[in-house]
């Protein structure tokens, strides 16, 4: 499930919290939007330890895929090539 903790319109700034249905773990996201050229700045953190099996990385890009799909946006996956040590520590 998710929550939205705080949000600020008039800063441009969001932070979730996402519950793992199985385990119960949070993981928090922060989105910050700034600037003149709209840019979106995305925290995705997981409470304990290092491990996320990914999951972190599969929610942004759900995220960046719903952008470029729905609104036309310029978005970066994050992928193996771009961000090795986060998919080199964290088996699927």
């Amino acid at each position: 499930g998710r929550k939205e903790v705080e949000k600020d319109a008039g800063k441009g700034y969001v932070y979730v919290q996402f519950e793992s249905l199985k385990h119960g773990y949070i993981d928090d996201v922060e989105f910050s939007v700034g600037g003149k050229a709209g840019r979106v700045d995305v925290r995705s953190s997981s409470r304990l330890g290092y491990l996320d099996f990914r999951v972190n990385a599969k929610r942004l890009n759900w995220f960046a895929r719903e952008l470029r799909d729905k609104y036309g946006w310029e978005t970066a996956e994050i992928t193996p090539e771009t961000h090795f040590d986060y998919f080199d520590t964290n088996p699927e």
